[in-house]
């Protein structure tokens, strides 16, 4: 009895396992279709001591999902920022906002493999929704330490169906177009089926798209597969394989005045003045359209999780293997950018549950290794081709880290963890064609946390935790100013606290609230040189900022008994955020008190939907953002507020079939979907603005057999 409470408490408050090993452990129900019965979600992972939470594929399958931003609509916490086309910013708790260029403080994953490489950049056009059962959010520092704790944000986890949590054949077909008559599809067809010990998972997607705005195609192909094993009772392992061929077009990001203008234009040629009445204008750069801005993606990944038990001990193992090859043709004066590389890394983790002065307890400790390089050159860009070298380079980046972390049940109703993290990490750079490392950092951290967990009643529970935490700069933060040097920017340094109640009321009513506080010490953020026109990065550590804010999410069924009589259900989903982020202590930018640019104060996100189970649903969904929403961190120059809405409906056509429309920005509103914040707008006139699309209206067909 002590070893199955202990293993419980292990459960609750060490966090549990990602990935594969997870999906083998956990009973996944997969999504019955578009048209679901939905009762009222549980909202969160109950038993962790920090902010997290879950979403199923069937939050966004009955709309046009087309990249990984559009599955957390329903998370708490998070912000997208959109500045590019299958390119979202995911920015969690207002780390990553200011980033010009891929991101950090946000760690991504695939079944507990990273798709964020080792030198601190994401390409979310890895991440094929259509592919993917569901997705862990761990906001801040408090999750799993074996990924967090040495990024600020927090991570997301991309869970992939098997052939024991989705069996069956699927073929799924979306098409639809904005009102400016731009058209877009994707095909989807999936495979999967167990037997016996073993179980696999096939699919693959194909999109097309035209973009609502000019020189905005893409094409991309998906491949994803898993192949699972069953060892023994108390063994498994599972292969994964995914592989990636996207060609975009980038249609370049706009003046206010510009998007204000026309927001579906590309980048126009871009010029200086005049500095003075009838003075010269001078050409600066071609326009997106005439350089082929654009990026080429081909990549491939490896891993394997593995999960046993060997003397009462549960043991957690995992290695992968990427391989990427980039192509990205930029402004002019940045040319185009040609890098290949691979990286590979393993982690492994070891849990025992034991009595401990009559309490049940938990141990865990584990850590992790990866290693990476890249080729990366600069061309001259000749109409979106190379041409003459402007330099190259040969960027090396290594990361080790070890942590321990425990868990105790002092009361029935009271569970306490701490957990400590070491991680060291090495960026080195080769320029010119030289023999050895010309330039080099080394940056080493310790994370420290603890939390606690009260039940007041069965449905009802607290929770608090506190976490030191730091994170390093990116290879691209290091490299911003000078790609042939890395600059003196420091690691990030935080202490945070989070508070939350989260609970349920029988089947009427559910909610996850949480209150955050962060101060940060040198945090890194891109301030941008005005002779950049908003196309470069120059980031800088900050002395001190602050975070703070409210996450909440609240589930509501509406006349529960009226309707579920009657086989009906009426439920308002609701997401809040409010976003408080300041400088405390900018040292030479003179900002102090000035809120940080990039993210509104107040966003919400709802649905309200209307489902006869099994026969057909409509549903109506509003996003809000609002207060302040500055583009410049002198507080000058504002993004304008928005309240975008749309709908779904559905219809099951029969036991196979299912048939969906949905609809975006219905009223056509012109809003900032994305931006790169900057110093001082008044003075930089940077491109900082990306447009979100227009009215779309799409349609889909999904059949299983």
């Amino acid at each position: 009895m002590v070893m199955k409470n202990a293993l419980m408490l292990g459960a609750a408050c060490l966090s549990l396992s990602f990935g594969a090993v997870a999906a083998e452990t956990q009973t996944v129900t997969p999504a019955p279709g578009l048209l679901r019965d939905r009762p009222l979600e549980e909202l969160t992972q109950w038993n962790r001591p920090s902010a997290a939470s879950r979403i199923d594929a069937s939050d966004y399958a009955d709309n046009y999902a087309n990249d990984a931003g559009d599955a957390l609509f329903f998370a708490p916490g998070v912000w997208v920022n959109a500045l590019d086309l299958n390119e979202p910013r995911i920015v969690i708790r207002g780390f990553g906002v200011g980033n010009s260029q891929h991101r950090s403080t946000v760690v991504v994953l695939r079944d507990g493999a990273p798709i964020s490489d080792v030198h601190g950049e994401t390409n979310m056009v890895e991440v094929d929704l259509y592919s993917v059962a569901e997705v862990d959010v761990f906001r801040g520092g408090g999750g799993d330490l074996m990924y967090a704790g040495d990024n600020l944000g927090g991570v997301v986890n991309f869970i992939s169906p098997t052939g024991r949590t989705a069996p069956g054949r699927t073929l799924r077909l979306d098409g639809g177009s904005s009102i400016e008559l731009s058209p877009g599809g994707q095909g989807h067809a999936s495979v999967a089926a167990a037997n016996g010990n073993l179980d696999y998972y096939m699919g693959v997607t194909g999109r097309y798209e035209t973009g609502y705005r000019d020189h905005s195609q893409r094409i991309d192909g998906h491949f994803n597969a898993n192949l699972g094993l069953q060892l023994g009772p108390e063994a498994t392992t599972r292969f994964y394989f995914e592989a990636l061929r996207s060609d975009v077009e980038f249609p370049g990001m706009l003046t206010p005045a510009d998007a204000a203008d026309d927001p579906s234009q590309a980048l126009a040629d871009v010029t200086l003045g005049p500095l003075f009445p009838g003075g010269p204008i001078i050409y600066l750069a071609d326009g997106a359209a005439t350089d082929e801005h654009g990026r080429t993606v081909l990549s491939a990944r490896l891993a394997n999780a593995t999960a046993f038990r060997v003397l009462g001990v549960d043991f957690d193992a995992g290695l992968h293997y990427a391989r990427r090859d980039i192509d990205n043709a930029q402004i002019d004066y940045i040319g185009v950018i040609e890098e290949a590389g691979s990286e590979w890394g393993a982690r492994l983790s070891a849990e025992r549950a034991f009595a401990l002065f009559g309490m049940d307890t938990m141990i865990r400790i584990g850590g992790d290794y990866a290693t990476g390089s890249k080729s990366s050159d600069r061309s001259e860009n000749i109409e979106g081709s190379p041409g003459d070298l402007l330099f190259e380079r040969d960027l090396t980046s290594k990361r080790l880290a070890g942590f321990v972390e425990a868990a105790a049940n002092p009361f029935q109703k009271l569970a306490v963890s701490i957990g400590a993290k070491f991680t060291r990490t090495r960026r080195l750079l080769t320029a010119d064609g030289a023999d050895e490392v010309t330039d080099q950092r080394s940056f080493t951290g310790v994370t420290a946390k603890g939390g606690v967990i009260y039940h007041l009643t069965k449905t009802l529970q607290v929770f608090a935790s506190a976490v030191r935490s730091y994170e390093p700069p990116s290879m691209g933060e290091l490299t911003s100013d000078d790609p042939e040097d890395l600059n003196g920017l420091e690691e990030q340094d935080t202490f945070s606290y989070e508070a939350g109640l989260r609970g349920r009321v029988n089947d009427w009513i559910g909610w996850d609230i949480a209150y955050f506080n962060t101060d940060i010490e040198n945090e890194i953020i891109n301030i941008e040189e005005p002779e950049e026109n908003g196309f470069g990065g120059l980031y800088a550590n900050i002395a001190k900022t602050t975070h703070r804010g409210v996450e909440a999410g609240v589930d509501i069924n509406l006349f529960p008994g009226r309707f579920s009589r009657s086989g009906h259900a009426l439920t308002l989903r609701n997401v809040y955020n409010l976003n408080d982020f300041s400088f405390v202590d900018s040292s030479f930018l003179g900002v102090d008190g000035n809120k940080l640019a990039g993210i509104p104060t107040h966003v919400y996100r709802g649905e309200l939907r209307y489902e006869a189970t099994g026969r057909w649903f409509a549903a109506v969904n509003v996003q809000m953002a609002g207060g302040d929403y500055f583009a410049d961190h002198e507080n000058e120059v504002s993004a304008p507020t928005y309240t975008l809405v749309g709908f779904s409906a559905g219809w099951r056509m029969s036991d196979n079939t299912e048939l969906y429309v949905s609809g975006e920005n219905l009223t056509d509103a012109n809003f900032v979907a994305g931006l790169t914040p900057v110093l001082d707008q008044t003075t930089q006139q940077g491109r900082i603005f990306s447009p979100g699309a227009g009215a779309s209206i799409y349609a889909g067909l999904r059949y299983r057999f």
